[in-house]
This record gives C-alpha cells, structure tokens and sequence, in this order.
C-alpha cells in the first residue's frame, strides 16, 4: 500500500526545511497546542536541534507526500548523538551511557486529516483488498486539499515507510541504535508488528507519560516487513520544481 499512495522526501534544501516546520506547526501549535503559536510567527515550528542550513549533517528532516495529490502529510526528524545529549535527555534520564552510534527519531507527526479516523475504507483498497486504478473515485474535495478516506492501517502503514526511510538512512550512515521518547500506545502499534523494543529509563511526563526507548537496526532492517517497501526515500532537492509549486502547497 504505502509505495501506491505515499511518497518519502529528505528535507535537504531551506525549501522542504520550511515545509517539514510548517508540517509541524500545524500539528505541534494548531492541532495539539503543544507549542506556543505566538513564538512561530511564520507558521514554522522548530527548535535547537534541527539543522541551520543544508550542511548541517547532525540532524535530518524527512517529509511525507501523498502521491496523487502532492498534499504533504506528515514530518520526522532524525537527530544524531554527537557525543553530548539527545533531544528526549532533556525530559527523560537514560539508564545507560550512548556508546554506539545513534540517532534519535522525534517530531513523527501527522497532519489531522490522516490521523482524523473515517468510516470508509480508503486509500485504494475496497473490502475485497482489491485495488482501485482510478484515483478520483476515491478522492474528495477537503478544504484546501484533496483527501483520501482513512483506513485503520493507514496510519501505522506511514509509520512503517517513515521507519523504512529511517533504516536505509541508518545502513548508509552506520547508525547502530535508535531512541524514540513515546507513549505506551505507539509502542504498542509498534510491538504489534513484530519489532523488538526495549525501555531504556523510567516513565517520565512529557505531554502525557513518556518513556524513553531503544531500537537495533540490525535487527529493524532485516524484519520481513520491508519486503513490501520497495520505494526508497528521494532528495527534495531532486524534485526540480519552482518555488512558488512548493510553497503554494504549503497550508496556513
């Protein structure tokens, strides 16, 4: 399903920098009021951690796209450990030295139109798991964006394309570890699969109760789930657009 419908982009140009910070702030200031809007006046939410210009290698951003609208949908962020601290070390204490190197996956977020549930089934596929060809019998018209039914996998299925992209990323960078501060339901969502994932310190409230968690991407990258993740993640850079295609994508 997710090569069908959905798209990943490294954020590696100021252009998809700005979409991946608009991304967020409609989820993080907006929808969850988690940040104060009134610190972002150009609607871009974003913080220390996240990379002051194209050369700055020690975080990534990654945006998701759906295909047949070019309607951008959800954001992550790697940051790698320099030796320092990570994001989730402000909130949370981590029963172990970082000795491998590590990144941190944070800012996975949604934009409310997917993570919004929807009685109809969706996004290509009919309740005989059959695929539809023709894009616009399953489209509507949603405001500023065309919007495709949810499905109670589509959620988790982007999750997946977004920790596939975090995989490959991983096995070019010799990234050994992964540490994701999240609740006890995504790590649910993510144990169902079949991940193997262990709590690296105590439950801590940050927004809700967090914890802090320990991926090895070893044992992600040879899951029998990439089987059906053919579509690595492309360079926004590539896209070879105008400006203005991108930034009149961009929601208020």
């Amino acid at each position: 399903m997710f090569d069908n419908y959905f798209e990943i982009f490294l954020a590696d140009t100021l252009e998809g920098r700005k979409i991946h910070f608009n991304i967020r702030y409609q989820v993080y200031c907006e929808e969850l009021g988690y940040e104060d809007p009134e610190q972002f006046p150009d609607k871009l939410e974003f913080d220390k951690w996240d990379p002051q210009n194209d050369h700055d290698a020690n975080t990534q951003l990654f945006l998701v796209r759906l295909k047949h609208t070019g309607q951008w949908i959800g954001a992550m962020r790697l940051v790698h450990h320099t030796g320092t601290s990570l994001p989730l070390e402000e909130v949370s204490t981590l029963n172990h030295s970082i000795k491998h190197p590590s990144i941190e996956i944070s800012r996975l977020c949604l934009i409310k139109e997917i993570r919004r549930p929807y009685i109809q089934n969706a996004y290509g596929i009919n309740e005989n798991k059959t695929e539809i060809n023709n894009a616009t019998s399953i489209t509507k018209d949603f405001e500023h964006i065309k919007l495709f039914y949810s499905n109670p996998k589509v959620k988790s299925t982007i999750i997946w394309g977004l920790f596939n992209a975090t995989t490959t990323y991983s096995k070019a960078n010799n990234i050994k570890k992964w540490y994701l501060l999240s609740s006890k339901a995504l790590i649910r969502v993510i144990s169902r699969q079949g991940f193997k994932i262990e709590q690296v310190g105590s439950d801590c409230e940050h927004r809700g109760k967090r914890a802090p968690y320990r991926f090895d991407v070893n044992e992600i990258s040879n899951h029998p789930i990439w089987d059906d993740f053919k579509q690595q993640y492309q360079l926004f850079s590539d896209l070879m657009r105008p400006t203005a295609t991108f930034a009149n994508q961009m929601t208020a």
